[in-house]
């Protein structure tokens, strides 16, 4: 590799990205480069990882199940084999380690392009490069490229893993200090389960396993006690099963009832919670059983102040 064909210690692509934007049922070709890409100039910080995050639903690709190609001015990982279940959004991040202080790269999913500089670090860190949406279940390809350097870069790649990622904004409390969650706002900790944007349903459907479940995030500004309201439907002869709607270490259950269809809703009073502190919080919806074909759909989840 000549030094001439770098600027400063950046690779300046020339990249043919020919990834489908849509799933595929077959193994893809690796790409062939001819588009200009530049892989350096993006910010390393990331957020703070959460100690007791999930692991449901979420896929890992191992550096076993990548194909390297390198090349004069860049690494190239090509991955064929990657499947998923559910449909919907993920965030993808990578976790390696690096000798160099800087590393440009670029993740190709489709056509989307995530860039991140990857930063020095004898231990296991992990870039977040933003989110991909996966149309329906499927195998995938992706593609992953790292900017050479004049010298052995000391990367090693641990794994690009897909995290459940939420679909619609933060829930934002109304002017009476009331919250709804809505569906498209969950993230889905789930095999099966996911949101379904259809107008017409606009839920989280496909509940036909007990262990999938749903979590928001959201702040609240005002602590006290929270009326909750579960919005649900259930189809005939699937009522019956137990769902627990779990925050902070309380627990509310209540037993599904037939609305008349999947999507025909019916809002349940469940309980009282009580928030003891402003700031960021949590609310999961956690089946306890499934007693026929799937547990319910979500509409949504109220919270009122009881007081």
């Amino acid at each position: 590799m000549k030094s001439t064909h770098l600027s400063h210690a950046a690779a300046v692509l020339a990249l043919a990205l020919s990834l489908p934007a849509a799933a595929q049922e077959k193994p893809q070709e690796p790409v062939v480069p001819t588009e200009i890409v530049e892989l350096n100039g993006f910010g390393s910080d990331e957020p703070v990882e959460r100690a007791d995050e999930p692991t449901r639903g979420v896929i890992k690709v191992s550096l076993e199940e990548l194909q390297h190609m390198p090349a004069a001015h860049w690494e190239q990982y090509d991955c064929t084999k990657f499947t998923a279940k559910r449909w919907g959004k993920y965030e993808v991040r990578l976790t390696y380690t690096l000798r160099h202080a800087n590393l440009g790269s670029q993740f190709r999913f489709g056509d989307k392009s995530l860039k991140k500089n990857l930063t020095a670090s004898s231990q296991p860190r992990t870039a977040v490069y933003g989110e991909v949406y996966i149309e329906k279940p499927g195998t995938y390809p992706f593609v992953l490229y790292i900017a050479a350097t004049g010298a052995e870069s000391g990367l090693k790649i641990q794994e690009i893993t897909f995290v459940p990622a939420p679909e619609g904004p933060a829930p934002e409390p109304a002017a009476d200090g009331s919250l709804v969650l809505e569906a498209k706002s969950a993230t889905t900790w789930s095999e099966t389960m996911r949101y379904e944007p259809k107008a017409e349903k606009n839920c989280l459907g496909f509940w036909s396993d007990e262990n999938d479940f749903a979590e928001w995030n959201f702040d609240i500004a005002k602590p006290g006690r929270y009326k909750v309201a579960v919005v649900h439907g259930c189809a005939s002869g699937n009522e019956g099963s137990e769902v627990a709607v779990k925050h902070n270490g309380q627990e509310l259950k209540f037993t599904t009832q037939d609305t008349g269809g999947f999507q025909k809703w019916k809002e349940v009073s469940v309980g009282e919670i009580e928030i003891k502190t402003a700031g960021p919080q949590r609310l999961v919806i956690d089946p306890v059983n499934k007693v026929k074909t799937a547990v319910l759909d979500v509409h949504k989840v109220v919270l009122t102040p009881a007081g």
